[in-house]
């Protein structure tokens, strides 16, 4: 059976890279990733839920197949880096110094890639006279939208 899952988000801080006594390399962060939808009272996007989940990734000491040190690598992503990661869900579990039983799922990722973030964009004029219109209440049955188009003209009546 294959367990491997893919998964994106960004990271809501730095990656932190850190070393076992053994001296393997081992990188964590966190991976963030929301639901939005459009709130039309507030004419904006607004969210509706956050998961925040664990990464770690290990270098693969002595795999003569995969010699790329991910940990290192890993270790250089900055907050607001937008990533995918390859790997799967393990549970961690531990005990407090108080004796209380404690579990945790983690991801722990065998690959990372870096995905593109879209720039900021300015809206564009028409845009902004949708968004101008939808401000004072027009609709698509109100306001210029309602009115018939005169012959010979190919831009609309505002």
């Amino acid at each position: 059976m294959i367990d491997l899952i893919t998964l994106t988000g960004g990271l809501p801080r730095d990656a932190e890279l850190r070393f076992t006594p053994q001296g393997a390399a081992v990188a964590n962060f966190t991976l963030a990733s929301s639901d939005n939808r459009f709130d039309q009272e507030q004419n904006q996007w607004v969210k509706t839920r956050s998961m925040y989940l664990d990464v770690t990734i290990w270098n693969e000491q002595g795999n003569k197949q995969n010699p790329t040190p991910w940990a290192e690598m890993a270790a250089d992503l900055k907050k607001g880096d937008q990533v995918a990661v390859t790997g799967k869900l393990i549970t961690r579990s531990w005990e407090t110094k108080e004796g209380e039983k404690r579990s945790k799922v983690e991801f722990n990722a065998y690959r990372y890639y870096t995905l593109p973030t879209a720039p900021q964009q300015q809206p564009n004029q028409a845009q902004q006279q949708w968004n101008n219109a939808t401000q004072q209440g027009q609709t698509a049955a109100s306001g210029a939208w309602s009115q018939p188009a005169q012959a010979g003209q190919d831009q609309p009546p505002f």
